[in-house]
């Protein structure tokens, strides 16, 4: 048997806090929604019908997980994905259960 390779364990940890972070139904839209434009907070928790305070909450997560950068633009913060991968994570997910929802019937 060839060599099977195994995740570092300090990289298996902090994967399994982003997928944590993905396994919420509102964080996934939060996601989902910053793949297709940078948003303010009021913008999201009104497309979410959410409460702002709930909505920035959840967008403080994701920062700290850095899925989400900010930057401000007068007194507005706008959010967007940090980068390329979060948007494939989501694009991939969304399209593996579209498959096996498709194999299901």
């Amino acid at each position: 048997m060839s060599e099977i390779k195994k995740i570092n364990q300090d990289v298996l940890d902090d994967a399994n806090k982003i997928f944590k972070l993905l396994g919420n139904p509102v964080r996934l839209q939060i996601l989902y929604i910053l793949s297709q434009e940078k948003l303010n907070v009021g913008n999201i928790a009104e497309i979410l019908e959410l409460e702002q305070s709930a909505t920035s909450h959840q967008l403080s997560l994701l920062k700290e997980a850095q899925l989400v950068t900010s930057e401000r633009d007068g007194k507005s913060i706008y959010y967007q994905l940090d980068d390329n991968h979060v948007s494939h994570i989501i694009e991939d997910t969304l399209k593996h259960v579209e498959h096996s929802q498709k194999h299901k019937k």
